[in-house]
């Protein structure tokens, strides 16, 4: 299969290929017990997320499997690269806070990889028996021939396309002004991503006490409207 810069797309939109725009990460239940129904505060939640949430150290890890990737490809210390791959995996979802999140995180991480298996790209190692969300990306960017800086941006663009596209079936936040937010975004998505790229694993920073929170009270973390 010819790799082409355009598989990106099918990894940045917010239906495809995982069904991400159903989960709301627990925005539905933020935005009930807050009362918020203007389009500025979600604005606002994203920018939060971007600069100090859980999703930055999602997106540092996408770097380091990356250079796992290439390290293995290179021969270089092949056996204690599996062993990180495998601990780095476990890692990243012990991190999450609540059960929900981590499933959320396993099925999306399932449904990529048996994408990009049937696009003839194969995942060739041992997996967890539940593997993460930035594993599954990282790999199929790897195989698709993303440069690091731009599988990061990609990342970073689609979960908040995703978190968009959730807030538009739980306020009133009409598509037109959703589109607005999202590029009001870019230009954070792009310093947020030029920022972790410089940032070694250990000094990736989050914390966002109200959504973790948020995340526990909403069973399953999908949309009413998915639900229903």
């Amino acid at each position: 299969m010819n790799k082409s810069h355009l598989l990106k797309y099918l990894l940045i939109s917010p239906n495809l290929p995982v069904g991400g725009f159903c989960y709301s990460e627990g925005l539905e239940s933020f935005f009930d017990s807050k009362n918020i129904i203007e389009p500025e505060y979600v604005k606002n939640i994203i920018i939060s997320e971007l600069k100090i949430g859980q999703i930055r150290l999602d997106a540092k890890l996408l770097i380091e499997f990356f250079n796992i990737f290439n390290e293995i490809r290179k021969a270089i210390n092949t056996e204690s690269n599996l062993k990180k791959l495998l601990s780095l995996d476990k890692w990243i979802l012990a991190s999450k806070d609540c059960i929900e999140i981590r499933e959320q995180q396993t099925q999306m991480s399932k449904s990529l990889f048996d994408l990009t298996k049937d696009f003839g790209f194969e995942y060739p190692y041992e997996k967890n028996k539940k593997s993460s969300w930035p594993l599954a990306w990282s790999w199929a960017c790897y195989c698709f021939d993303i440069l690091e800086l731009e599988m990061l941006e990609n990342f970073l663009y689609a979960w908040s396309a995703n978190q968009l596209s959730a807030a538009l079936r739980l306020i009133p936040l009409g598509s037109t002004k959703a589109q607005l937010i999202q590029r009001d975004l870019l230009a954070i998505i792009s310093e947020v991503s030029g920022e972790i790229m410089d940032k070694k694993i250990n000094d990736i920073y989050f914390g966002n006490v109200g959504l973790s929170m948020a995340q526990q009270n909403h069973n399953e973390l999908y949309t009413k409207l998915f639900r229903n």
